[in-house]
């Protein structure tokens, strides 16, 4: 049986009526939802990030009156965001950081998938080693022996799961003949199966940066559009893309299946739509994490506002509507008095 996603009105995801298989993992720290949970770094090395990461995953067992451990699958995945470059990745001390935290756990490193759209931009960002390294040095092809899946390769895809979006673009038109219908493969993106289909559960752990068409990107980006295939007609449709984040993101096996984003202040952009520029970088000593995707979103949009305010810059108004459409969606509240906070003691 197929299984497969339909935009329908009013912004509705509908799969088909399938069982749902997403893991339990995420939904049993559904006590943690709705509360942020902030760190302040000492400093951007790999013993700074284990201690904030260690008190941080403490506090939201506590909050959540629940362990992480592994379960059906024994895998997790984590989706970094590499796209803009080294100068503009997740941090890798950050993912370090988690990995050693799943490691105590229970998890082994070689069921730790890290996930991201190009090998090339991990391999410029330091997520891979260099071709160099692989020839004379004999290095794994791996992430400190985490596996590393690269979306534009194509081969984490099952052809039954797909986002089917019929607004295609004018830009990228593919006719099949004289009557000028759309190729069916231009209405899909396809979602990499080592994320939510074989793990009992993944982190997300963007970057902050503002981005044509929905304002910032940042949780919600990274766990959509920086997150499947054919992801260029969003980006040549901006109209469009605020839905499709927000349906995308509203997959029941997708969404239920996410743990929590961790959120890393390090490096932050707050103008260039994504393209790595140094002269609008921005960087702070702060960890926030949520299970809730939108809030986080919600407080990178006034990080940024307020850069880009101070650097002369008009900011991102009104509100982009992705916020409304997320809560429609029922991804979590941008509410502030409905969120909870969590000052997290730093280990050090």
């Amino acid at each position: 049986m197929k299984r497969f996603f339909k935009v329908l009105p009013l912004f509705a995801c509908f799969c088909a009526a399938l069982p749902q298989n997403s893991p339990a993992q995420a939904a049993d720290f559904k006590g943690a939802n709705d509360v942020v949970f902030e760190c302040r770094l000492q400093g951007f090395s790999q013993a700074d990030y284990a201690a904030a990461v260690s008190s941080l995953f403490l506090d939201f067992e506590n909050e959540a009156l629940c362990r992480i451990k592994p379960k059906k699958y024994g895998k997790v995945g984590l989706k970094i965001y590499t796209n803009s470059g080294a100068g503009l990745a997740t941090p890798k001390n950050l993912t370090l950081a988690v990995i050693a935290e799943l490691e105590k756990r229970g998890f082994e490193r070689k069921n730790i998938c890290i996930v991201d759209m190009s090998k090339r931009k991990m391999r410029e960002s330091g997520y891979l080693p260099k071709f160099a390294d692989l020839l004379s040095k004999n290095a794994s092809d791996d992430f400190f022996g985490c596996p590393v899946c690269d979306i534009e390769s194509g081969k984490f895809f099952d052809k039954n799961w797909f986002y089917d979006n019929p607004l295609t673009p004018r830009d990228i038109k593919f006719q099949t003949g004289a009557d000028g219908e759309y190729m069916a493969e231009t209405r899909k993106s396809y979602l990499p199966i080592p994320l939510f289909l074989t793990v009992d559960f993944w982190i997300n752990l963007p970057v902050i940066t503002d981005m044509r068409g929905i304002g910032v990107c940042a949780a919600l980006g990274n766990a959509t559009i920086w997150n499947m295939s054919n992801n260029e007609r969003f980006f040549a449709s901006p109209a469009n893309a605020p839905i499709a984040l927000a349906e995308v993101a509203a997959i029941p096996e997708l969404k239920d299946s996410c743990l929590m984003t961790i959120l890393s202040y390090e490096r932050a952009q707050f103008v260039g739509d994504g393209i790595f520029n140094a002269a609008f970088a921005t960087s702070e000593k702060l960890l926030q994490a949520s299970s809730n995707p939108v809030i986080l979103d919600y407080f990178a949009l006034d990080y940024i506002n307020c850069k880009r305010v101070n650097g002369g810059f008009k900011p991102i108004t009104p509100t982009p509507p992705i916020f409304e459409y997320a809560r429609q969606m029922n991804l979590g509240t941008f509410d502030t008095s409905k969120i909870k906070f969590k000052s997290v003691k730093n280990a050090n």
